[in-house]
């Protein structure tokens, strides 16, 4: 919440319009340098911003426009009274000398205002070169003024006040610099050395229930210089001086984010009449004991309400504020202790969770409109109590609701929970919104859905919006490569028994959005947040797992050389420099994100066209799969329409393929079970590791299935009819 402008000139107003675009630009990621715009016009394929340049990106579209329109109105009104005034008036009077006299004020002027503008951009210029050469100081005096002047920037900017005192402190030799940020509420005290060491950082609040320890350790984990853990000089004796890392690796950006989310909160208690840290520390409390309730049904199975209820509450985790961790990669919980982590989620113990969670952090913003409603001081939460639940049955500040939504037959809770539901003050601009750490990749008709929880005008409407042909489609986005890549090879497996795998996507494209900030109205609307994003990340996990190539470069061109040479050659010899390994060429198609993942294949040794067919659930976020088999690969590909456009397949078409798989399992035709693919997929959340296990079942049956047709062909002919061998692990006809 940047600090209100006192501009009075077109001039101080045209540079808040400035400093505006430039925080926007730097939030979405776009270079303001003329030449780096230059090349990506140059480029082929620019890799385009528009999945971040919406109502749920970096930046709040609303406020923004709100303010273009504030400073646009601003300097219309003062060239209308200009031009309404002494202009006016002189061309009125019509007196050459009045005329003559007023041209020399205004060129007067415009040279002055151009001289002052002159100056202003070499100012500015000088203070950043004089902060550059400040954080890359090695002397602590001027590093300790470099931080000191940073974090006071940074307050004032966001509405604070500073206060710079020096003194002694017992716990230390050196003079101690304490710099005060003040607020209604909130008081921020840090202490710096004379070396430029941060002491000490104390957020205190008033009332003092909103304490919290943990807030401290935030900011100051923030703003202490790690240069000691990073990086030493070779001189081992204890003489040694540290050798600072030029910002001195201070999270600077991390810091102001965390200020920034106290300041919102503080200015909002100046302006309007309501307890703001009051409501955070209800949702607080609220998210705590829908965890204790959830954990009492399931017997403590922290990992069950972590992967299918409502989270796991991480009080100032990653933002001053409450938090829920939500989902994590399978991979990084291989090696949790799950009691390990409930015991220091109990106590508190942020910085001991060293697990790469997806969280969501609710904080506040500003809005154009009033979204939202604030509970009386006297009431300690949103969620009603299991008592209360019994016995309540209305308020006189808002209303009570059944959340249907949080029930279900595949939810922890059996009961439907119930929120107080305030009325909610037109005059209070204000309004929760859910941040997310780390930003998430999702379909754009997902999108939508998270953004019609905010209930404002506009935000469903304008997500559609995308007139920018060469934006970046969810495939895209989630490859995270060069797009001009058409496939990718990963190799499971080393010696006899590997198989290539090479993977490619349908490139119809699929709408998508980077989503920062999630904007909604009530706290059980998390719930439904957490829902819509574990289906989005599990797809996006096993989406990705097709395209880490596990092959250099370097290793595929020396390969198809090879090849190349060895067919070229007429000797016999010729065979030994080809690479028999056999090749699976599958196409990824994703018809229906994030509900839908197709894997279309021909299996080398059934020499049948494959589909696997993973549909993710969108209550509990669990994937099942189907396979169908059978289809002779010299079909068409289904799922391809003439034209090269893809459509998903109807109701009725899944029907007939279900029939004809059931057909061709009497038929003595290779299947695998659903119930047992989805097992294999839930243990290894991996594509290519489910398609390598099809191909060895399907090896295996191949292999009983000659072997059983040379027993019968050996009854009725007396020799062995089979020309085939086993070379290896796979199954290949002998040179003639």
């Amino acid at each position: 919440m940047p600090n209100p402008s006192n501009a009075t000139t077109v001039q101080e107003h045209l540079r808040d319009l400035h400093t505006l675009v430039e925080d926007s630009l730097k939030q979405w990621n776009l270079s303001t340098n003329t030449a780096a715009a230059t090349a990506l016009v140059g480029q082929a394929h620019p890799n385009r911003l528009s999945h971040e340049l919406h109502p749920l990106g970096p930046v709040q579209v609303g406020m923004l426009q709100k303010d273009f329109k504030e400073k646009i109105a601003a300097i219309r009104a003062i060239c209308l009274s200009f031009a309404q005034g002494p202009l006016h008036q002189s061309i009125s009077v019509g007196d050459a000398s009045s005329t003559s006299a007023f041209k020399k004020y205004s060129t007067l002027l415009k040279e002055e205002t151009q001289l002052e503008e002159a100056l202003s951009s070499v100012k500015a210029s000088m203070t950043q070169c004089q902060n550059t050469l400040r954080a890359a100081s090695q002397d602590g005096g001027i590093k300790k003024d470099h931080l000191l002047g940073s974090i006071k920037e940074m307050a004032t900017g966001l509405g604070l006040e500073c206060y710079l005192d020096t003194g002694s402190r017992p716990y230390s030799p050196l003079p101690v610099s304490i710099l005060t940020i003040g607020g209604i509420v909130i008081v921020v005290d840090i202490e710096v050395e004379s070396t430029g060491a941060i002491l000490r950082v104390k957020v205190s609040f008033f009332p003092e229930i909103h304490q919290d320890e943990r807030v401290d350790r935030l900011l100051a984990s923030n703003l202490r210089c790690k240069c000691g853990k990073l990086l030493q000089t070779e001189d081992k004796s204890a003489t040694a001086n540290l050798l600072h890392l030029p910002d001195c690796s201070r999270d600077f950006d991390a810091f102001s984010k965390n200020l920034k989310a106290l300041a919102i909160l503080d200015n909002f208690q100046k302006k309007y009449p309501v307890d703001f840290f009051h409501n955070m520390r209800a949702m607080d409390l609220d998210l705590k004991e829908l965890f204790r309730r959830e954990m009492l049904l399931t017997n403590n199975d922290i990992e069950r309400v972590f992967k299918h209820g409502h989270g796991i509450p991480m009080t100032h985790a990653v933002l001053p504020g409450p938090s829920v961790a939500y989902w994590a990669p399978k991979s990084e919980l291989l090696d949790v202790s799950w009691s390990a982590l409930a015991t220091a989620i109990e106590q508190g113990a942020n910085e001991k969770v060293k697990i790469p969670f997806h969280r969501i952090s609710i904080t506040m913003e500003e809005s154009t409109a009033s979204a939202s409603g604030y509970l009386p001081a006297d009431r300690a939460g949103f969620l009603l109590s299991e008592e209360e639940t019994q016995t309540l049955s209305g308020l006189s500040y808002g209303s009570i609701m059944n959340d249907q939504g949080s029930v279900g037959a595949s939810t922890i809770l059996q009961q439907p929970l119930r929120w107080v539901v305030p009325t909610s003050d037109s005059t209070i601009e204000a309004t929760y919104v859910a941040v997310l750490h780390p930003p998430v990749v999702v379909s754009e008709d997902l999108a939508k859905q998270l953004a019609a929880l905010s209930n404002q005008a506009g935000f469903n409407t304008t997500m559609g919006m995308n007139r920018d042909q060469g934006y970046l489609s969810l495939q895209e986005l989630l490859v995270n490569r060069a797009i001009e890549q058409t496939q990718w090879e990963i190799v499971l497996d080393q010696g006899p028994n590997a198989v290539r795998q090479l993977f490619s996507f349908d490139r119809t494209k699929c709408e998508a959005r980077l989503l920062h900030r999630i904007p909604f109205t009530h706290i059980s609307q998390v719930y439904m947040c957490t829902k819509l994003l574990r289906q989005q990340m599990v797809f996006n996990a096993l989406f990705q797992s097709c395209f880490k190539e596990t092959s250099s470069p370097e290793e595929i061109k020396k390969r198809l050389a090879a090849a190349q040479t060895g067919n070229g050659e007429d000797d016999d010899d010729s065979n030994d420099i080809v690479d028999t390994t056999p090749e699976v060429a599958i196409i990824i198609q994703t018809p229906q994100p994030p509900n839908v993942i197709l894997a279309s294949f021909v299996n080398p040794f059934t020499e049948t066209s494959m589909r696997i067919e993973i549909v993710i659930d969108p209550v509990t976020a669990s994937p099942t799969v189907r396979l169908d088999t059978g289809m002779s690969h010299t079909s068409p590909m289904m799922g391809f329409q003439p034209g090269g456009e893809f459509q998903y397949m109807q109701q009725q078409q899944q029907d007939q393929y279900m029939q004809h798989s059931q057909q061709q399992q009497q038929h003595d035709v290779f299947v695998v079970d659903s119930v047992k693919l989805t097992q294999v997929l839930l243990l290894c959340d991996s594509i290519p590791i489910l398609v390598r296990w099809i191909l060895k079942r399907s090896f295996v049956w191949m292999k009983e299935r000659h072997q059983l047709m040379g027993r019968r062909g050996s009854i009725q002919s007396g020799r062995r009819p089979s020309s085939l061998t086993e070379d290896g692990g796979i199954l290949k006809r002998p040179r003639v």
